[in-house]
């Protein structure tokens, strides 16, 4: 039995990255089902679970196993397959085997990972929307956690704009936390692609949800930061990405509120590099931002979306600025809302999408 099977027979008894790689030295390339029984080795290693594991150490219960999980549409990697991702690898405590579901050929394009906090004001979500449709729409993978606020947020708009997205879970397929984004979950699956390093069963608990973003991290380009508080989880996120060498940017928030230092502190520590727009990130990652052409617009429209341009505005201050009709600007407000080109904020303000 190879290694690569030998890791994939390990990952139906979620044991810790620490142990499966201790299992593996101590087998010493000896990867076959009998060594469980003649290595005193693993027996230390595994101490009281040893028996139990030991026991199912066979091929008719690594065969179930594997079609087991194709009866429920999950595929599995290891770090021995040949679509295991460069980017992932070179990190110290790569996952050995990670379940999917959805498309791994996104592994191989341009990302951008996007987190913040999981109660972003109306601000961190409009700035999120802009920043994760833009970067969609240039052709970079828009990679985040799942998570209230931000996270879903970020997903959400990637797809809405016919881009692509990946999700990573704290958790199994089986137990999607929270529960309220199962639907987003499900869509997610069936126009991008979602990842975890654990098995169907098993709940997304604390102590996971550091270990789901260092994979965040490690997958992507660049990190983007949208909104955080000084204290935010997201944090953990910027340490992994720093250590990995991975570029972040963060959005820069009214001074005055709490839920903003957390990026604010960023800019002013030179961690993370002001983001004012997402053709800074789209430069650096080497794509074409993706915009309708003034002759697809009309006259009146093109006055519109450059008046938008400079940032969100009333109804009456893009009468006043453009000097359209107020009864024809109407129109064409919903003719560009149809078209994906605005859109229409709470309190009657209007922005690019």
């Amino acid at each position: 039995m190879n290694r690569d099977c030998f890791i994939k027979f390990l990952s139906a008894f979620e044991l810790s990255h620490s142990k499966i790689s201790r299992i593996l030295n101590a087998l010493n390339q000896n990867y076959d089902f009998e060594n469980f029984y003649l290595n005193d080795e693993v027996e230390s290693v595994l101490g009281e679970d040893y028996s139990a594991i030991a026991k199912k150490a066979n091929q008719k219960f690594f065969d179930a196993y594997l079609n087991r999980l194709k009866e429920k549409g999950i595929g599995l990697f290891t770090i021995e397959s040949e679509v295991y991702p460069d980017k992932l690898k070179k990190i110290d405590d790569a996952p050995y085997y990670l379940f999917y579901q959805g498309d791994l050929g996104l592994l191989s394009l341009p990302s951008v990972a996007i987190v913040g906090t999981r109660k972003p004001s109306n601000y961190g979500a409009v700035i999120t929307e802009r920043f994760a449709g833009e970067l969609a729409k240039s052709g970079a993978v828009v990679i985040s956690g799942l998570a209230y606020g931000v996270d879903s947020i970020a997903h959400r708009k990637a797809l809405a704009v016919g881009g692509k997205t990946i999700a990573v879970l704290a958790g199994g397929f089986d137990k999607v936390y929270p529960a309220e984004h199962t639907s987003l979950f499900e869509e997610i699956v069936k126009k991008g692609l979602v990842l975890t390093e654990h098995r169907p069963d098993i709940n997304a608990v604390k102590y996971n949800f550091p270990q789901r973003n260092r994979i965040v991290a490690a997958l992507s380009d660049a990190l983007l930061i949208t909104e955080a508080g000084a204290k935010s989880g997201t944090t953990i996120t910027k340490d992994f990405a720093l250590d990995y060498g991975v570029p972040i940017y963060a959005v820069p928030g009214n001074i005055t509120s709490a839920q903003s230092d957390g990026t604010n502190n960023l800019i002013a520590s030179m961690q993370g590099i002001c983001a004012l727009n997402a053709k800074q990130i789209i430069d650096e990652l080497g794509l074409e931002q993706k915009k309708t052409t003034a002759s697809k617009l009309s006259t009146n429209e093109n006055l519109i979306v450059q008046c938008l341009s400079n940032g969100e505005k009333t109804m009456d201050e893009i009468e006043e600025i453009t000097k359209i009709n107020i009864a024809k600007l109407n129109s064409l407000l919903t003719s560009l809302e149809i078209k994906s080109i605005i859109k229409r904020m709470p309190g009657g303000v209007y922005s690019l999408s």
